[in-house]
């Protein structure tokens, strides 16, 4: 029968498979996902969360997003900019008039024209400040991504901790059952035990190896969650040695109250966001006023060759000139366009009002989820506390039940009795370490703490390493 240790953690590695998967299977006979190998033997946390910020899709999709806005930022900036164009034409006149200067052979001609807004309303340079939101925002939402996937990586990496503790725990309790079977019989054949005792160690032996399948079952998925969080494949022989802390530092509430609203990536991209959307309010308010543009353009064409006598030279060639330029300075103003514009400023300031609720919406949001994950540490921090308690007093209640059979003054039930007790006390005790270091997380990524800072010993929640 599953444990509650084992259950917790086959949920922990079907989550990270199902939510943090690193995309599309590789089929047989394709190519080895790339990052095959890079996994070391032995693997810390901290090295383990650096290979998922390098090898996890998702890190990837976002920061691509981030390369997208920062392209947006430089074509928002090159409206500011002249713009230079040239163009090249092969021109075949056909049907000329019976008098042209016109060449009636097929001719080149090239184009060249310059250009530069002078006003437009404040449209470019909000349209700028539009694009440097968006790409604020992008940057927030890249880092709010690899906060995550480094709480998915402490989730799992504990995760595998807390299955192979539990497979320890199980096999403790196996090789305890089978020590009290091993002296029941002894019991049994001196004829000092009814047989009783030995069927009931045996029944316990049943119940505590199925326990042991199952806690390595949960172990390989825990493993399998970890893999794919990291988005490499993880080598059989691989060595996971950062221990789970049990025992935190004190935290202020307010303090981190004040920590999140400050740092939390997404929340300034919401900011950035909002900000954005009132930048797009203005360009869409600009279209209501006028646009000015200076330009320029001159075009090359081959010189034509006119017989003289159409001049009065008979006899002479002249050579004329095809060149041709211009300057243009232009206004554009739109008198009616059917109620666009309107309708364009409507929904600019529907948007920007929306983002401004939203932003409130998320500081409420961040506040509960700071405040609850607080709660949740200190409840583990307790839990902790009374499961050591309970392993110490099973330990000593065994050891107690132990001897008073050996003794022949206690009986089997005593001490099957015992094993149970210590064995659940063992599984609680395990249950709350992964309970603390998994809601220690939770507060990391609810103040918005990045990666590095997580460490042990380097600004993070986590000071003491497990005893």
């Amino acid at each position: 029968m599953l444990t509650m240790t084992t259950r917790c953690v086959a949920a922990i590695g079907l989550l990270a498979l199902v939510v943090l998967a690193s995309g599309p299977g590789v089929p047989a006979g394709a190519e080895e996902p790339a990052g095959r190998g890079v996994i070391p033997k032995t693997l810390s946390l901290e090295r383990a969360i650096a290979i998922a910020i390098q090898y996890n899709p998702q890190v990837e999709v976002s920061r691509q997003g981030t390369k997208a806005a920062a392209g947006q930022v430089t074509q928002a900036i090159s409206r500011l900019l002249p713009r230079v164009d040239v163009s090249a034409r092969r021109v075949t006149p056909v049907d000329l008039p019976p008098f042209s200067f016109q060449s009636t052979d097929s001719t080149w001609e090239t184009e060249f024209s310059l250009s530069q807004p002078l006003y437009t309303g404040g449209a470019i340079p909000k349209g700028v400040e539009a694009a440097e939101g968006y790409r604020a925002g992008s940057e927030g939402a890249y880092r709010r991504t690899r906060q995550e996937i480094a709480f998915a990586v402490r989730q799992g990496y504990y995760g595998v901790l807390t299955a192979e503790q539990g497979v320890k725990v199980a096999h403790e309790a196996l090789s305890s059952a089978k020590e009290h079977l091993r002296v029941a019989r002894l019991r049994y054949e001196a004829g000092v035990a009814p047989q009783f005792d030995v069927l009931a160690a045996e029944a316990r032996v049943a119940r505590v190896e199925q326990g042991a399948i199952s806690a390595v079952a949960g172990r390989d998925i825990a493993w399998a969650g970890l893999s794919t969080v990291l988005g490499v494949p993880i080598p059989e022989d691989t060595q996971l040695t950062t221990p789970r802390p049990v025992t935190i530092e004190e935290a202020d509430p307010e303090a981190l109250r004040l920590e999140a609203l400050a740092n939390r990536p997404d929340l300034l991209a919401t900011k950035s966001g909002t900000a954005a959307a009132l930048a797009v309010l203005e360009v869409t308010r600009a279209a209501r006023k006028p646009t000015i543009t200076a330009g320029l353009s001159y075009t090359l064409r081959e010189q034509t060759t006119i017989e003289g006598e159409l001049f009065g030279a008979p006899g002479q060639e002249i050579v004329v000139s095809q060149n041709s330029g211009y300057l243009v300075l232009a206004a554009n103003y739109s008198l009616f366009n059917g109620g666009q514009v309107e309708g364009e400023i409507r929904t600019a300031e529907a948007q920007h009002k929306q983002a401004e609720k939203g932003a409130e919406s998320l500081e409420q949001r961040i506040e509960l989820e700071v405040k609850s994950a607080y709660l949740l540490v200190e409840a583990a921090k307790a839990q902790v506390e009374a499961a050591q308690k309970e392993v110490a007093q099973a330990q000593e209640a065994h050891r107690i039940a132990t001897l008073r059979y050996h003794e022949g003054v206690g009986t089997s039930v005593e001490i099957l009795d015992a094993e149970a007790n210590l064995e659940g006390a063992k599984t609680r005790l395990n249950e709350a370490i992964f309970g603390l270091n998994l809601a220690v997380a939770e507060l990391d990524l609810a103040v918005g703490r990045d990666w590095p800072e997580l460490m042990p010993g380097e600004g993070g929640t986590e000071a003491a390493r497990e005893q």
